[in-house]
């Protein structure tokens, strides 16, 4: 599972750095707190009205790691999984992990393959494996589903 929401990691106050899509980096301080299902509220001190806001639509939020609470047993950082090979349990290669999509009761691990992207719900039942230091993930044979 990915790293807990409840840590208190992430709800004080803290320096981060915003990085725009063009590469503009901006030191901002951010507060946040959770939210509905897996959601974390977040606030931007000086960052008030919708327009400021809008202002930073697809920029990256940086937090040296450095202040994050290492993960318990089993769980794992989003940007640790990013661009791990990803095996079946036969030892087959099945392609690489692009994106981790949220959701409500199950997060979605997008795999990019050769025939396309592929979807693995990331359930107990599903993954065998994550071994982010040997850069290998394992999951189920038949657990992953290619896109349309």
């Amino acid at each position: 599972m990915l790293h807990h929401r409840e840590g208190e990691t992430l709800f004080s106050a803290r320096t981060a750095t915003l990085v725009s899509p063009a590469g503009e980096r901006r030191e901002v301080r951010i507060v946040a707190r959770p939210g509905a299902g897996k959601r974390v509220l977040g606030k931007i001190e000086g960052v008030d009205t919708p327009e400021a806001a809008a202002a930073l639509m697809g920029w990256a939020i940086v937090v040296d790691r450095a202040v994050l609470s290492p993960p318990a047993e089993g769980e794992f950082y989003i940007h640790d999984l990013m661009d791990l090979p990803v095996f079946d349990e036969s030892g087959a290669a099945l392609g690489t992990l692009i994106d981790v999509v949220t959701g409500q009761e199950r997060d979605i691990w997008v795999i990019q393959t050769d025939a396309g992207e592929g979807f693995v719900i990331a359930s107990p039942e599903n993954v065998r494996s994550v071994d982010v230091a040997g850069r290998r993930v394992v999951v189920a044979t038949g657990a992953m589903s290619l896109g349309e």
